[in-house]
Protein backbone atom coordinates (compact mmCIF):
# COMPACT_ATOMS: atom_id res chain seq x y z
CA UNK A 1 0.00 0.00 0.00
CA UNK A 2 1.48 3.85 -1.01
CA UNK A 3 2.48 6.09 1.45
CA UNK A 4 -0.06 9.21 1.23
CA UNK A 5 2.11 12.47 -0.18
CA UNK A 6 2.38 15.03 3.46
CA UNK A 7 0.59 17.55 2.54
CA UNK A 8 2.05 21.33 2.86
CA UNK A 9 0.44 21.86 6.29
CA UNK A 10 1.72 18.83 7.49
CA UNK A 11 5.14 19.49 6.22
CA UNK A 12 5.22 22.51 7.89
CA UNK A 13 4.38 21.20 11.09
CA UNK A 14 7.36 18.40 10.50
CA UNK A 15 9.56 21.34 10.04
CA UNK A 16 8.75 22.97 12.95
CA UNK A 17 8.61 20.20 15.28
CA UNK A 18 12.32 19.18 14.09
CA UNK A 19 13.40 22.85 14.76
CA UNK A 20 12.29 22.54 18.45
CA UNK A 21 14.62 19.33 18.78
CA UNK A 22 17.21 21.19 18.16
CA UNK A 23 19.85 23.41 20.01
CA UNK A 24 21.18 26.56 18.68
CA UNK A 25 24.59 27.45 19.06
CA UNK A 26 25.19 29.79 20.46
CA UNK A 27 21.90 29.70 22.79
CA UNK A 28 20.90 33.09 22.14
CA UNK A 29 17.33 32.98 21.76
CA UNK A 30 17.11 33.42 18.01
CA UNK A 31 18.48 32.92 14.74
CA UNK A 32 19.27 36.67 13.87
CA UNK A 33 18.16 35.97 10.85
CA UNK A 34 15.54 37.04 8.65
CA UNK A 35 13.96 34.40 6.20
CA UNK A 36 14.51 35.03 2.39
CA UNK A 37 13.03 32.24 0.79
CA UNK A 38 11.29 33.55 -2.60
CA UNK A 39 8.25 32.81 -3.67
CA UNK A 40 8.67 29.81 -5.84
CA UNK A 41 8.86 26.57 -4.82
CA UNK A 42 10.65 24.83 -1.54
CA UNK A 43 10.02 21.88 0.53
CA UNK A 44 7.57 23.67 3.16
CA UNK A 45 9.07 21.39 5.96
CA UNK A 46 12.73 22.77 5.29
CA UNK A 47 11.40 26.63 4.67
CA UNK A 48 9.79 26.21 8.70
CA UNK A 49 12.86 24.60 9.69
CA UNK A 50 15.73 26.87 8.66
CA UNK A 51 13.07 30.38 8.80
CA UNK A 52 12.77 29.00 12.71
CA UNK A 53 16.83 28.04 12.69
CA UNK A 54 18.49 30.42 10.28
CA UNK A 55 21.45 28.85 8.17
CA UNK A 56 23.84 26.89 10.62
CA UNK A 57 25.87 23.64 10.82
CA UNK A 58 23.84 20.72 11.80
CA UNK A 59 25.45 18.12 14.69
CA UNK A 60 28.71 20.11 13.58
CA UNK A 61 28.84 18.43 10.12
CA UNK A 62 25.98 19.28 8.05
CA UNK A 63 25.46 22.65 6.78
CA UNK A 64 22.38 23.83 6.10
CA UNK A 65 21.60 26.33 3.73
CA UNK A 66 19.13 29.32 2.72
CA UNK A 67 18.72 31.23 -0.13
CA UNK A 68 19.14 35.16 -0.62
CA UNK A 69 21.32 35.06 2.30
CA UNK A 70 24.62 36.87 1.56
CA UNK A 71 24.60 40.33 3.08
CA UNK A 72 28.49 41.37 2.28
CA UNK A 73 28.92 40.96 5.78
CA UNK A 74 30.77 37.51 5.19
CA UNK A 75 28.78 35.73 8.10
CA UNK A 76 27.00 33.69 5.67
CA UNK A 77 29.85 32.26 4.01
CA UNK A 78 28.90 28.69 2.96
CA UNK A 79 25.84 29.19 3.64
CA UNK A 80 24.12 30.70 0.53
CA UNK A 81 22.46 28.42 -2.02
CA UNK A 82 23.16 30.29 -5.16
CA UNK A 83 26.57 30.68 -4.12
CA UNK A 84 27.02 27.15 -2.90
CA UNK A 85 25.24 25.93 -5.85
CA UNK A 86 28.28 27.26 -8.41
CA UNK A 87 31.27 25.08 -6.32
CA UNK A 88 29.49 21.59 -6.26
CA UNK A 89 28.86 19.40 -9.55
CA UNK A 90 24.70 18.45 -9.12
CA UNK A 91 24.42 14.85 -9.67
CA UNK A 92 21.71 15.56 -11.94
CA UNK A 93 21.04 18.73 -14.11
CA UNK A 94 17.44 19.30 -12.45
CA UNK A 95 19.30 18.86 -8.81
CA UNK A 96 19.26 21.58 -6.11
CA UNK A 97 21.32 22.05 -3.45
CA UNK A 98 19.96 22.33 0.23
CA UNK A 99 23.37 21.06 2.50
CA UNK A 100 26.86 20.52 2.63
CA UNK A 101 28.72 18.27 4.75
CA UNK A 102 32.29 19.03 6.12
CA UNK A 103 33.38 15.80 4.50
CA UNK A 104 32.83 16.92 1.21
CA UNK A 105 29.08 15.05 0.30
CA UNK A 106 26.50 16.83 -0.75
CA UNK A 107 22.57 17.04 -0.20
CA UNK A 108 20.36 17.80 -2.57
CA UNK A 109 16.24 18.31 -3.87
CA UNK A 110 15.35 16.29 -7.60
CA UNK A 111 12.18 18.77 -8.33
CA UNK A 112 10.56 16.08 -11.08
CA UNK A 113 7.62 17.22 -9.83
CA UNK A 114 5.61 20.29 -9.50
CA UNK A 115 4.39 19.61 -6.16
CA UNK A 116 7.92 20.25 -4.04
CA UNK A 117 6.37 17.78 -1.10
CA UNK A 118 6.92 15.07 -3.72
CA UNK A 119 10.50 15.94 -4.50
CA UNK A 120 12.97 12.98 -3.62
CA UNK A 121 16.32 13.97 -1.11
CA UNK A 122 19.51 12.88 -3.23
CA UNK A 123 23.21 12.59 -1.88
CA UNK A 124 26.35 12.58 -3.71
CA UNK A 125 29.34 11.77 -2.33
CA UNK A 126 30.58 8.16 -2.74
CA UNK A 127 28.33 7.78 -5.53
CA UNK A 128 24.86 8.55 -5.35
CA UNK A 129 22.04 7.72 -3.88
CA UNK A 130 17.91 9.12 -3.79
CA UNK A 131 15.66 8.86 -0.95
CA UNK A 132 11.91 9.11 -1.42
CA UNK A 133 12.04 10.70 2.12
CA UNK A 134 11.04 14.31 3.17
CA UNK A 135 13.78 16.70 3.58
CA UNK A 136 12.98 16.34 7.62
CA UNK A 137 12.10 12.63 7.24
CA UNK A 138 15.73 12.52 6.30
CA UNK A 139 17.65 14.55 8.51
CA UNK A 140 15.18 12.92 11.96
CA UNK A 141 16.39 9.63 10.75
CA UNK A 142 20.52 10.60 9.73
CA UNK A 143 20.30 12.27 13.25
CA UNK A 144 19.11 9.29 15.30
CA UNK A 145 21.49 7.10 13.25
CA UNK A 146 18.86 4.71 11.66
CA UNK A 147 20.74 5.62 8.28
CA UNK A 148 23.37 3.93 6.74
CA UNK A 149 23.93 5.46 3.46
CA UNK A 150 26.04 4.13 1.46
CA UNK A 151 26.87 7.93 -0.46
CA UNK A 152 28.11 9.36 2.90
CA UNK A 153 31.72 8.70 4.14
CA UNK A 154 29.97 9.52 7.48
CA UNK A 155 29.23 6.52 9.73
CA UNK A 156 25.16 5.89 10.99
CA UNK A 157 25.58 7.08 14.81
CA UNK A 158 23.28 9.23 16.55
CA UNK A 159 24.30 12.70 16.67
CA UNK A 160 23.97 16.10 18.85
CA UNK A 161 20.68 17.96 18.00
CA UNK A 162 23.01 21.33 17.44
CA UNK A 163 22.63 23.84 14.96
CA UNK A 164 25.64 26.35 14.99
CA UNK A 165 24.48 29.45 13.66
CA UNK A 166 25.99 30.97 10.45
CA UNK A 167 29.08 32.94 11.85
CA UNK A 168 30.06 31.09 14.74
CA UNK A 169 32.26 28.32 15.02
CA UNK A 170 31.97 24.76 14.63
CA UNK A 171 32.92 22.91 17.37
CA UNK A 172 34.48 19.17 16.56
CA UNK A 173 31.70 16.62 17.01
CA UNK A 174 32.15 13.73 18.78
CA UNK A 175 34.79 10.90 17.85
CA UNK A 176 32.38 8.32 15.94
CA UNK A 177 33.88 5.19 16.24
CA UNK A 178 31.34 3.01 14.22
CA UNK A 179 34.28 4.53 11.67
CA UNK A 180 35.99 1.83 12.62
CA UNK A 181 33.89 -1.09 12.02
CA UNK A 182 33.04 -2.74 8.77
CA UNK A 183 29.69 -1.08 7.83
CA UNK A 184 26.73 -3.21 6.69
CA UNK A 185 26.10 -3.50 3.34
CA UNK A 186 22.46 -5.05 3.20
CA UNK A 187 21.70 -2.39 5.66
CA UNK A 188 22.76 0.47 3.16
CA UNK A 189 21.19 -1.58 0.67
CA UNK A 190 17.69 -1.03 2.87
CA UNK A 191 18.70 2.82 2.42
CA UNK A 192 18.50 2.50 -1.23
CA UNK A 193 15.41 -0.21 -2.13
CA UNK A 194 13.62 -0.20 1.39
CA UNK A 195 12.85 -2.86 3.44
CA UNK A 196 11.91 -5.85 1.69
CA UNK A 197 9.44 -9.32 2.43
CA UNK A 198 11.12 -11.81 4.47
CA UNK A 199 11.68 -15.76 3.43
CA UNK A 200 12.82 -18.62 5.22
CA UNK A 201 15.24 -21.52 3.24
CA UNK A 202 16.55 -25.14 4.32
CA UNK A 203 19.87 -23.59 3.66
CA UNK A 204 21.15 -27.20 4.44
CA UNK A 205 19.24 -28.31 1.56
CA UNK A 206 20.73 -25.93 -0.75
CA UNK A 207 24.06 -26.79 0.13
CA UNK A 208 23.83 -30.11 -0.44
CA UNK A 209 22.34 -29.91 -3.35
CA UNK A 210 24.72 -27.39 -5.24
CA UNK A 211 27.68 -29.62 -3.59
CA UNK A 212 29.48 -26.08 -1.14
CA UNK A 213 29.85 -26.43 2.50
CA UNK A 214 28.39 -23.31 2.60
CA UNK A 215 26.79 -20.31 1.01
CA UNK A 216 28.08 -16.64 1.50
CA UNK A 217 26.16 -15.13 4.55
CA UNK A 218 25.73 -11.83 2.50
CA UNK A 219 24.15 -13.76 -0.15
CA UNK A 220 21.72 -15.73 2.84
CA UNK A 221 20.58 -12.71 4.59
CA UNK A 222 19.86 -10.49 1.21
CA UNK A 223 17.10 -13.48 0.37
CA UNK A 224 15.96 -13.94 3.85
CA UNK A 225 15.14 -10.18 4.04
CA UNK A 226 13.86 -10.01 0.35
CA UNK A 227 12.57 -13.07 -0.98
CA UNK A 228 9.31 -13.17 -0.29
CA UNK A 229 8.62 -12.18 -3.93
CA UNK A 230 10.66 -14.88 -5.76
CA UNK A 231 13.71 -14.34 -7.62
CA UNK A 232 15.35 -10.49 -6.35
CA UNK A 233 16.20 -8.20 -9.36
CA UNK A 234 17.63 -4.71 -9.02
CA UNK A 235 17.81 -2.44 -11.60
CA UNK A 236 18.46 -4.76 -13.95
CA UNK A 237 20.14 -7.18 -12.25
CA UNK A 238 18.96 -10.46 -11.33
CA UNK A 239 20.05 -12.75 -8.30
CA UNK A 240 19.51 -16.37 -8.32
CA UNK A 241 17.04 -17.91 -5.86
CA UNK A 242 18.12 -20.51 -3.77
CA UNK A 243 16.04 -23.24 -5.45
CA UNK A 244 17.08 -22.66 -8.61
CA UNK A 245 20.82 -22.37 -8.24
CA UNK A 246 22.09 -25.79 -8.47
CA UNK A 247 19.85 -26.00 -12.09
CA UNK A 248 21.09 -22.73 -13.11
CA UNK A 249 24.15 -23.45 -12.40
CA UNK A 250 24.14 -26.93 -14.29
CA UNK A 251 22.60 -24.87 -17.44
CA UNK A 252 25.34 -22.51 -17.20
CA UNK A 253 28.36 -25.02 -17.38
CA UNK A 254 29.02 -25.69 -20.93
CA UNK A 255 28.38 -21.83 -21.55
CA UNK A 256 31.60 -21.43 -18.82
CA UNK A 257 34.19 -24.32 -19.67
CA UNK A 258 33.51 -22.94 -23.39
CA UNK A 259 34.60 -19.17 -22.63
CA UNK A 260 37.66 -20.16 -20.31
CA UNK A 261 37.77 -17.45 -18.40
CA UNK A 262 40.76 -15.94 -17.25
CA UNK A 263 42.12 -13.15 -15.09
CA UNK A 264 45.48 -11.82 -14.08
CA UNK A 265 46.35 -11.82 -10.55
CA UNK A 266 48.37 -9.27 -8.65
CA UNK A 267 51.58 -10.21 -10.44
CA UNK A 268 50.14 -10.04 -13.73
CA UNK A 269 50.07 -13.54 -14.22
CA UNK A 270 47.03 -15.47 -15.58
CA UNK A 271 44.56 -17.28 -13.77
CA UNK A 272 42.37 -19.71 -15.95
CA UNK A 273 39.17 -20.42 -14.11
CA UNK A 274 37.62 -23.61 -13.83
CA UNK A 275 34.02 -24.54 -12.83
CA UNK A 276 32.49 -25.90 -10.35
CA UNK A 277 31.96 -28.64 -8.76
CA UNK A 278 35.94 -28.33 -9.76
CA UNK A 279 37.73 -27.48 -6.76
CA UNK A 280 37.76 -23.81 -6.57
CA UNK A 281 35.42 -23.38 -9.76
CA UNK A 282 33.33 -20.86 -10.45
CA UNK A 283 29.45 -21.36 -9.43
CA UNK A 284 27.12 -19.42 -11.20
CA UNK A 285 24.65 -17.01 -9.21
CA UNK A 286 22.97 -14.21 -11.45
CA UNK A 287 22.84 -12.45 -14.54
CA UNK A 288 21.85 -8.96 -16.00
CA UNK A 289 19.61 -7.53 -18.40
CA UNK A 290 22.96 -7.21 -20.24
CA UNK A 291 23.61 -10.42 -20.85
CA UNK A 292 26.43 -9.94 -18.40
CA UNK A 293 26.86 -13.85 -16.43
CA UNK A 294 27.66 -13.45 -12.58
CA UNK A 295 29.55 -16.08 -10.40
CA UNK A 296 31.22 -16.73 -7.37
CA UNK A 297 34.94 -17.44 -7.49
CA UNK A 298 35.15 -20.38 -4.90
CA UNK A 299 39.02 -21.07 -4.72
CA UNK A 300 38.68 -19.06 -0.99
CA UNK A 301 37.72 -22.15 1.38
CA UNK A 302 35.91 -19.09 3.40
CA UNK A 303 32.50 -18.38 1.47
CA UNK A 304 32.21 -14.98 2.83
CA UNK A 305 35.39 -13.53 0.75
CA UNK A 306 34.16 -15.61 -2.64
CA UNK A 307 34.31 -12.38 -4.86
CA UNK A 308 31.37 -12.34 -7.60
CA UNK A 309 33.00 -11.94 -11.47
CA UNK A 310 31.47 -10.79 -14.30
CA UNK A 311 32.27 -13.27 -16.54
CA UNK A 312 32.80 -12.47 -20.44
CA UNK A 313 33.75 -14.52 -23.38
CA UNK A 314 37.30 -15.33 -21.98
CA UNK A 315 37.52 -12.29 -20.04
CA UNK A 316 36.74 -11.43 -16.14
CA UNK A 317 35.98 -8.53 -14.02
CA UNK A 318 36.13 -8.88 -10.29
CA UNK A 319 34.21 -6.88 -7.63
CA UNK A 320 33.56 -8.32 -4.51
CA UNK A 321 31.24 -9.90 -1.89
CA UNK A 322 27.57 -10.03 -3.53
CA UNK A 323 25.76 -7.38 -1.91
CA UNK A 324 28.69 -4.97 -1.72
CA UNK A 325 28.01 -4.98 -6.05
CA UNK A 326 24.75 -4.46 -5.43
CA UNK A 327 25.08 -1.48 -3.55
CA UNK A 328 28.50 -0.49 -5.57
CA UNK A 329 25.72 -0.99 -8.81
CA UNK A 330 22.91 1.30 -7.73
CA UNK A 331 24.68 4.20 -6.37
CA UNK A 332 26.76 4.36 -9.89
CA UNK A 333 30.43 2.86 -8.32
CA UNK A 334 30.48 -0.75 -9.18
CA UNK A 335 31.44 -2.23 -12.51
CA UNK A 336 29.06 -0.58 -15.02
CA UNK A 337 27.04 -3.72 -15.19
CA UNK A 338 23.75 -0.97 -15.24
CA UNK A 339 22.66 2.65 -15.20
CA UNK A 340 22.97 3.39 -11.79
CA UNK A 341 22.02 7.13 -12.86
CA UNK A 342 19.14 9.26 -10.97
CA UNK A 343 15.97 9.85 -12.18
CA UNK A 344 12.25 9.45 -11.48
CA UNK A 345 11.54 6.16 -10.82
CA UNK A 346 8.16 6.43 -12.32
CA UNK A 347 9.80 6.35 -15.86
CA UNK A 348 12.03 3.74 -14.72
CA UNK A 349 11.45 -0.49 -16.07
CA UNK A 350 12.89 -1.16 -12.44
CA UNK A 351 11.59 1.53 -10.84
CA UNK A 352 13.32 1.83 -6.94
CA UNK A 353 11.71 4.44 -4.78
CA UNK A 354 14.05 4.63 -1.83
CA UNK A 355 13.51 3.30 2.34
CA UNK A 356 9.57 4.09 1.80
CA UNK A 357 7.06 2.85 -0.67
CA UNK A 358 6.09 4.80 -3.38
CA UNK A 359 4.02 8.23 -2.18
CA UNK A 360 0.90 8.46 -4.19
Amino acid sequence: MSDPVPTAAGLRQAGQKLAATLRSVPDDGGPGWEPRFPGGPFPEDYVALVSRTGPGTLAGVLRLLAPGCDDGSGRFDGFDIEAECRKHAPPHPEALLWGVCTSGETCWWLPFHDDPARWLVALAGRGHQQLNLTTTEFLDEWLDGRLDLPALSLPPVPRARTLTLAGHPVGAPASEHAQERRRDPLAQLQTIIGPGSPAHYNWAAVERELGVPRLPTDYKRLYEAYGADGQIALNGIFIEHPHDLAAEHLGQTEFLEETEPAAKDSTEAIHHYTVHPEPGGLLYCGSTEGRATLCWDTRDPDPDRWPVVNVGYGNVEEFGPLVDLLVAELTGIGLGLTDGSLGDPATWAWPIWGPRPHRE
